[in-house]
């Protein structure tokens, strides 16, 4: 007899499957979070791609600074380039801060598109140097 019992509840157990409403709530729960790392992962690329940008033009403007740095000072003076999609301005102001000194503003900035690709650095160069 209770070897009977046993197969009866045993049965019960086994037939027993998921409802559908069961499946759909957490088919609901695994796309939401699927939906959420897809999110940060789209995030993450973009915020990678600008931080990129920035880098490049910040080697592009100090790169431009170290060059100007080792001319004479009687050569320095104010020009733009195109360097790839990047374009490099510096700007020689004579005796604006010191006397016998030039400041130097490398502005180096993306105006076929990027938006936040925009770096100044500012140098102050002495005659005597």
């Amino acid at each position: 007899m209770v070897y009977q019992q046993e197969i009866e509840v045993k049965d019960k157990l086994n037939n027993r499957g998921l409802s559908i409403i069961e499946v759909i709530f957490a088919l609901s729960i695994f796309a939401i979070g699927i939906l959420a790392v897809s999110t940060l992962s789209i995030s993450a690329v973009s915020s990678n791609a600008s931080a990129r940008r920035i880098t490049d033009a910040t080697a592009l403007a100090e790169d431009r600074l170290e060059k100007l740095s080792a001319m004479a000072y009687g050569d320095i003076l104010s020009n733009q380039e195109m360097v790839g999609a990047y374009q490099v301005t510096w700007d020689v102001v004579e005796g604006a801060i010191l006397p016998n000194t030039k400041s130097i503003t490398v502005t180096v900035n993306c105006p076929n598109g990027w938006k936040d690709t925009n770096v100044a650095i500012r140098h102050l160069i002495s005659k005597n140097s």
